[in-house]
Formats: structure tokens, sequence, C-alpha cells
């Protein structure tokens, strides 16, 4: 439990900063739906996973491939010239990637978004892969060296620039979407600037070859498997563009968006806390017990904190989206919060991969889980529009996580205990169906029963066995200590 403890502050810790970055989206959010039309929202939202499919290609693993390789080394000199094999070769890739933005923008504009004109936010988005990557660098520093303070200043001042600039183009000077994507490139390439100086206490300049190879070998199956991953998450809202009016496309990425709430606040800094405590605790003679454990409470996590958002939802989406043809994605929502329980889940079998220097392994279950994903979105899409994307959403990241256990099963240091997440899943879907049918008129009987379903949710778990005993104990100490004695 005490192992528990540490991994949940130094989650809290790391995962300051992507809370921060998500509870700016949800801010923008808003101020997105109340200036812009629904088809500049679809814009925002294609362009953003675009960026980040740049950004994933120019990173090359490098924020995984850093910690895989440095976590383990003691030589301080050994450490500063792996770094800078690293920044080396991410100075590489942002030149090729600004050569090719600066050639193509227009064709890819009219590629993506369907319409021309649009050249100049699409080299905004290569620019604004070039210094998110490049920022990785003295994020990844600051990790290696302990100090997470450090690294939330770094990426909490990164967001308050680019918000306080998306606020004052759109606010104040009023002018279009683009001048969004140009506030997320002026951020981190300042923040990346003034971290020079500390990225050259950190690095020493060495070019090995042979490192070189390794680093190559370990990121490049690493990167194509992070870009089918994002692919994976993203590629449906681009096969919708085919099929359905870009306000439908809007519906679908709000919903998508609100819909990973639980990733920024809950996986995102777990999996930074984790990659770390991972390699430090490999040794240890209770690590298999911690790793089962870590697995069942974050799935527990993901499923509560989304049935709590899935209740209430309905109330919450008419202050953060202005439009209201817009909130149909309340409907997406519980889909999308569902399924990222699964992609938590998957956590455990990578980092199993990444001990064995297997990320070949992690990029077949990709290609695999990607290719189920097309099939049915292709298949489906054009009957039930973006209800079916939903549903496959659900349906590719369960089947990654099976995959990616049966692969792992015979190394992992994690055994999954099955019938608590399936406990898990079955009252999720059992109590979100049965308010989804609710249709009660008075707000405040509607909370209260929401919220006599949040306590039925944890009642039917201690009922059946879900708590052990000692945590049990644990939880009533808490209890105790915190609210009032239980007798």
């Amino acid at each position: 439990m005490q192992d528990i403890k540490n991994t949940i502050k130094q989650s809290a810790i790391y995962g300051l900063s992507r809370v921060a970055l998500r509870g700016a989206s949800l801010i923008l959010i808003p101020i997105y739906t109340a200036k812009f039309a629904s088809d500049s929202i679809a814009n925002i939202n294609l362009l953003e996973s675009f960026w980040q499919y740049l950004f994933t290609i120019c990173l090359f693993g490098a924020e995984t491939a850093i910690t895989s390789f440095c976590a383990y080394e003691n030589n301080i000199s050994v450490k500063k010239k792996l770094i800078f094999n690293f920044f080396s070769i991410l100075i590489v890739n942002s030149l090729i990637l600004l050569f090719i933005g600066n050639l193509f923008s227009e064709q890819i504009s009219l590629y993506i978004l369907k319409e021309h004109g649009l050249s100049r936010v699409i080299f905004y988005c290569f620019l604004i892969s070039v210094f998110e990557s490049l920022l990785v660098i003295p994020l990844t520093i600051a990790r290696l060296n302990n100090k997470p303070f450090l690294y939330s200043i770094m990426a909490i001042s990164s967001l308050i620039i680019n918000m306080f600039l998306q606020i004052y183009f759109i606010l104040y000077l009023k002018l279009n979407f683009e001048y969004v994507f140009l506030a997320k490139f002026i951020a981190p390439a300042f923040i990346f600037i003034i971290c020079i100086p500390y990225i050259s206490k950190n690095i020493q300049v060495n070019i090995d070859l042979d490192s070189l190879k390794k680093i190559i070998l370990f990121s490049y199956p690493l990167m194509i498997a992070m870009l089918l991953s994002l692919l994976l998450n993203s590629i449906d809202r681009f096969i919708l563009a085919d099929f359905v009016t870009k306000e439908q496309v809007a519906i679908y990425t709000i919903g998508y968006s609100i819909g990973s709430i639980t990733n920024a606040f809950i996986l995102a800094p777990y999996t930074l806390a984790i990659n770390v405590i991972f390699w430090k605790k490999i040794n240890d003679a209770n690590f298999r017990r911690f790793m089962t454990k870590s697995s069942t409470y974050l799935f527990f996590t993901m499923i509560f904190s989304a049935l709590i958002i899935s209740l209430y939802i309905p109330y919450v989406i008419k202050i953060f989206v202005r439009n209201e043809h817009l909130w149909p994605s309340v409907n997406i929502i519980p889909i999308i919060l569902f399924a990222n329980c699964f992609v938590a889940l998957f956590l455990f079998p990578t980092l199993d991969f990444y001990y064995k220097k297997k990320t070949n392994s992690i990029l077949l279950i990709i290609i695999l889980s990607l290719v189920f994903n097309l099939v049915f979105n292709i298949i489906f899409i054009r009957f039930f529009g973006i209800y079916a994307s939903a549903a496959v959403t659900v349906l590719s990241y369960l089947f990654m996580m099976l995959i990616g256990w049966y692969f792992a099963r015979k190394f992992s240091f994690t055994e999954f205990e099955t019938g608590k997440i399936v406990m898990l899943s079955v009252l999720y879907i059992a109590i979100t169906a049965f308010s989804s049918y609710l249709n009660i008129q008075n707000i405040y009987m509607d909370v209260f029963i929401k919220f006599v379903l949040i306590f039925l949710f944890l009642f039917l778990l201690y009922l059946f066995r879900f708590f052990e005993p000692l945590e049990i104990e644990r939880i009533k100490g808490f209890l105790n200590k915190y609210l009032r004695p239980i007798k």
C-alpha cells in the first residue's frame, strides 16, 4: 500500500501539468464554441490530430526511449552523452519536417480540411510539432534528475503562454481559428529557448554511432507504434469527414475530447510516474503484487471517474459547450470514457515489452488494432454514423488490451484481476444505461438519484468482495483520520 501511495504522489506531481492542460482545454471549449462556427470547430479538431501525428514522428519515441536508456545509467557522463544523441536526432527530424511543411502545406490543407487557402495554419502545425518535440528534452531531463516541480514549471509555463495568446487572439483581436495554432507554436518555442542553458548543462557533445544505432533500433518501432496508436485514437474522425457533415464531425470530436478527460487527469499523470517507478522497483520482492494491484486500482479509478462524469455531464455540457447544436455530444462521452479504461490496462503489457526491449511487439499489436478499427469503421459508419465510431473505439481498445495481455503473458509482471475488471465493466454499463433511460424533470431529484446510483455502485463492489480485507481497513483508516470515526 505504501508503494501505491508513493505512486499516487508522484502521479500527482508529474500530472499537474497534464491536469492544467486539460483544465485549459475545458476553459477554451466554451470560447471556441461561442466564437467559431461548427465548420471551424471541426477544422480545429482535425488539425489538432494532424499536428500530433507530426509531433509523434518528430519526437521519435524520445520520451520513453530516454527513460529506458538512462534510468539505469549511474555514470553521469554516459547519461549526458546519451541525451546529446537523442537531442541530435530530434534536431535532424525537426529540420526535415520544416522542409516538408514549407513545400507541401497547400496540398496537405486540401487533403485534410477539404479546403483551399489554409496552408499557413498547416505550417503552424509543423512548427508546433517541432518545438513540442524539442521541449521534451528539458522535460525528460527534469524527470531523470527527479525534479518533478521543475518539470511542472516548464510545462505549465508553456501552457499559460499558449492560453493567454489564444484568449488574446480570439476574444480581443477577434481573429479566426488559425491563430489558435499560432499560439500553440509560440508557447513551446519560447520555453524551449529559455531552457537551452539547462539543456547545455545536462548534455555532453559526443556523436556515438553505436549508441545512435541502438537508439534508432529501439525508437523506430516505438515511434511507428505511437503513430499508429494515435491513428487508432483519431482516424475515425477523418473517415467520418467523408460520410457525415462537418457539424456531425464537430459533435463527435467535442464528445471525444470531453470523454478523454480521464486520460489527462488520471492516466497521463500515472503513466509519467509509473514509467520511472517501474524501473526503480523492478527488483523488489513485492513488485509483481504491486503491479497487479496498480492495474486493478487504475482501472477502478478510471471507471469510477467515468461513471461520475457520465451521470452529471448532461448538466455540465451546457456550461462548457456554448453552441446548442453540439450538445448531442453528451451521448458520445460515456462511450469514449469507457473505451479509455482499456487503454489504461494496455499500459501494463506495454511496460513488460519495454523491459524485454520488444517494442516490435507493441508495433504489431497497434497494427492489428488499427486494422480492426479501420475495417469496422468503414463498414458501420455509413449506417450508424458517429455512434458507430464510438462503439468501434471501445471494441478496438478492448481488442488491443487483450492482444497485449496475450503476447506478454509468459513474462508479464502484471496478473490482471479479471473478475474485478469484468465486475467494474458490467456495473458501469448497467448504471450508465439505466441512467440514460431516466427522464426526471425535477433537477434536484435527478441529481439525488444519480448520487444514489454512485453509492449503489460502491455498495455492490463491497457486497461482491471487490475490496480485500486489508484494503477495507485502509479505507476505514483514511475515513477515520480525515472524516469521522467509523465503528
